[in-house]
This record gives C-alpha cells, structure tokens and sequence, in this order.
C-alpha cells in the first residue's frame, strides 16, 4: 500500500477509502496532534482528526472517541 498524499477532504472522497486507509490517516492525525509544534498546529490536526474518527463512525460503524481540546473543557464548579 502506497502513502496517502493528503487523503480525504470530504465526504465523498472518504467514503472511496477503505477502514485501513482511514486508520493510517487517523493515526497521522493523531501524532501531529501530540507532536503539533504551536497551538495552531493542534488545533488544525484536532479538527482533522475528530473529523476522520466521525468519518469511520459513519462508514464502518467503529464509535469515535469523546475528545475535548485542552482548556476548552467545561469545570464541574
């Protein structure tokens, strides 16, 4: 299997790739989200990412996770 260049953008364009091909994507997702340089860079691959898990939920079935952005949670005051 070759490297994805970019991978999907829409709905359409995930919907041609197959669980494997979301999963690398996803796990690419999720390491520029741990490694992100700046918050910006986080913020961009926390988008991706949560977009990509709704992206498999809906094909394959698989649950996304519940996912906050740090400092964006709500305090239990």
């Amino acid at each position: 299997m070759g490297r994805l260049k970019g991978g999907a953008n829409t709905d359409a364009e995930a919907e041609k790739l197959t669980l494997s091909q979301l999963e690398l994507l996803i796990s690419g997702a999720e390491w520029r989200f741990d490694h992100g340089s700046n918050s910006n860079d986080r913020k961009l691959a926390f988008k991706r990412l949560t977009w990509l898990e709704a992206q498999r939920e809906r094909l394959h079935g698989i649950a996304a996770p519940s996912r906050r952005l740090a400092g964006r949670q709500r305090s239990e005051a």
